[in-house]
């Protein structure tokens, strides 16, 4: 599709064995999705706003303030953060305002906050010109499709159609980054102000904190910082010390510093889960039905197949194979599209989990592994698939 300008995408677009595992992922065949769900809000903080800017404001930003790019270096340190990562973080734009988003690779994935992106199913994505302080062209604009949200924990995940250039992906750190005094970075853009850096520390780690906006409540584990964030850092990354996303800014209390992003055990397990998801929407009325209870296709495993958002369609299916040296396993599809994009294994038949395979956008491959110590379905540890790894 030929780009557009950027106030024609705002205007007019934006209107609108592991081996072996491999292979399933994307075969049509899902466990059943877990819509977000309200909590109790009686001792929840009055918070600021942090939806993004009105449309009349993204207007006038994106003709007069993008190529500000305000940032000054504080250190030989903090500029080679700002240098080497700057350029994944993105512009989030919608007919509602902007917000940020972290590009974190696996298939051309961009991470931002639900509140960003809500009621749309498509955004405007805006790269980082490749000079310093120049204003993007169209060449640095791309489209991107909002394939998955949690409300109930504040994230998204988008799709970029085509990436302008080879844009390195952020890398994502893990719970044990989280240390409270650590120094931490942030790169957004506050109040239209593109690609803005500040620096601070981590206050204090905030585990199943809940808080509502005026979007609604919401629960997730959350990083406290006194790093300055405002409206339009909603979405971006939180950086460790070591270049790594450990939070995604959210929102902010009112008070001296109290900002909070959500915490990457929230992110990992978000992108390991279904959420809730845009297509296909189950009726209020729908129920859990088996579809298919027998042999599969090869005569080699008993085959059970649920529907779960009455489309008449497999979202979750469990096999056993007749050989018991090999593992029970189940596959999942998240999104509604006919194909797998989680596949979890009970090596040992023993009724708990050991291993799971994610493909976390959507496009038939693996992106993450995971892990499951405790034996239950959500992974408690995920990392990065290295294709002709033996797991």
């Amino acid at each position: 599709m030929k780009r557009a300008a950027l106030s024609a995408i705002i205007a007019v677009v934006l209107a609108d064995s592991a081996l072996a595992q491999e292979s399933l992922i994307g075969a049509a065949l899902p466990a059943s999705p877990d819509n977000a769900s309200m909590i109790s809000v009686e001792s929840s903080p009055e918070l600021y706003d942090l939806g993004g800017l009105s449309a009349k404001s993204v207007t006038k930003y994106a003709g007069t303030k993008l190529g500000d790019a305000p940032y000054n270096g504080r250190g030989r340190h903090e500029s080679e953060i700002y240098r080497a990562l700057s350029p994944s973080v993105v512009i989030v734009a919608t007919n509602d305002g902007i917000g940020s988003g972290s590009f974190i690779g696996s298939g051309d994935s961009v991470l931002t906050n639900w509140h960003v992106v809500k009621g749309f199913k498509k955004v405007g994505l805006v790269f980082k010109p490749l000079a310093e302080g120049s204003k993007p062209s169209e060449a640095d604009i791309e489209i991107a499709d909002v394939i998955k949200i949690d409300p109930g924990r504040d994230l998204a995940l988008l799709r970029v159609v085509a990436l302008p250039r080879d844009v390195k992906p952020i890398m994502l750190g893990a719970e044990s980054d989280i240390q409270v005094g650590a120094d931490v970075h942030a790169i957004g853009h506050p109040t239209g102000e593109a690609w803005t850096y500040t620096k601070g520390f981590i206050s204090q780690y905030r585990k199943d904190y809940e808080w509502r906006d005026e979007e609604g409540s919401h629960k997730a584990s959350v990083i406290q910082t006194q790093t300055p964030i405002n409206p339009g850092n909603s979405g971006g990354p939180l950086l460790s010390d070591e270049g790594k996303l450990i939070g995604v800014n959210a929102f902010k209390a009112k008070g001296e510093a109290l900002n909070f992003a959500i915490s990457i055990a929230d992110v990992q397990a978000f992108l390991a889960k279904a959420g809730q998801q845009i297509p296909a929407k189950p009726p209020a009325t729908c129920k859990s039905v088996k579809l298919y209870e027998g042999r599969d296709q090869q005569d080699t495993a008993t085959l059970v197949q649920y529907d779960t958002n009455c489309d008449g369609k497999p979202d979750y299916s469990f096999v056993t194979p007749d050989d018991r040296t090999k593992p029970f396993s189940a596959h999942l599809d998240t999104n509604f599209d006919g194909k797998t994009d989680i596949s979890v294994e009970d090596r040992n038949r023993d009724q708990k989990w050991d291993i799971s395979f994610h493909d976390v956008d959507f496009d038939g491959k693996i992106d993450l592994v995971g892990y499951h110590p405790d034996g239950k379905l959500t992974p408690s540890r995920l990392e990065k698939y290295v294709p002709g790894t033996r797991y």
